[in-house]
């Protein structure tokens, strides 16, 4: 009876650590190069394990309060993915905040590697964030294997501690070169930075994550109320 029992859990547990080993064989993570920091943006990475090859994978990730993700800033990591893929890759914000992000290739190519970096995005941290450990968690993962077509889903929410640290004070609102005082040569910096396709949150004057002609405008206001200096 003695060994029965015994039996029964070793078998118990060993069905319990291949099932485990199964699970993990299959993720999407986020990792981060440094620290962030406060009144500026970072950029996030985000990693795919996988045991077989993976044609299309998706995920959702969960930012902390106060870290908003950069429209347009999804990118690919060359290193993994095969001449002919040609990826398609996605990210959209949702309603409650979390960016889902989406990648496929053309049929019958899948990604080389079984670990390893992805994708890149660049988040924007508020001034308001205190600084501290925070989560950044990926949700629903999901990696379709070529070429069976079997769809691995994980069952967990991975998370990453990430640290984010006092940044510098941002001076005046719309002073772009530094130099104490809103004027036309903020204007223009912002005139640049639009035709050069590029992001800088003190440009962003209106913190939706873009700089365009309405940050420009905003300049300009904030150069009529304080009297044209």
């Amino acid at each position: 009876m003695k060994k029965r029992i015994l039996l029964l859990l070793v078998s118990f547990f060993a069905m319990t650590a291949m099932w485990a080993s199964l699970v993990d064989a299959y993720q999407i993570y986020v990792t981060a190069a440094a620290n962030g920091k406060t009144n500026a943006t970072a950029v996030l990475t985000l990693n795919m394990k996988n045991r077989e090859a993976i044609a299309t994978w998706n995920c959702t990730v969960a930012l902390p309060a106060g870290v908003t993700y950069v429209d347009g800033s999804v990118a690919i990591v060359d290193g993994r993915y095969p001449e002919g893929y040609n990826a398609n890759l996605t990210a959209t914000v949702n309603a409650d905040g979390t960016v889902k992000f989406a990648c496929e290739g053309a049929e019958g190519v899948a990604l080389t590697g079984t670990d390893g970096a992805v994708a890149t995005f660049t988040v924007q941290i508020a001034g308001t964030v205190a600084p501290d450990d925070y989560n950044v968690v990926v949700k629903a993962g999901s990696l379709l294997e070529e070429p069976n077509n079997d769809t691995h889903t994980d069952g967990k929410d991975r998370e990453f501690k990430w640290t984010i640290e006092q940044g510098e004070d941002p001076g005046v609102k719309g002073d772009l070169n530094g130099d104490g005082k809103v004027d036309i040569a903020d204007g223009v910096a912002v005139l640049n930075i639009m035709a050069a396709g590029g992001y800088d949150p003190k440009a962003d004057l209106n913190a939706d994550q873009k700089v365009d002609i309405a940050d420009f405008v905003a300049v300009l206001n904030i150069m009529a109320a304080a009297g044209g200096q």
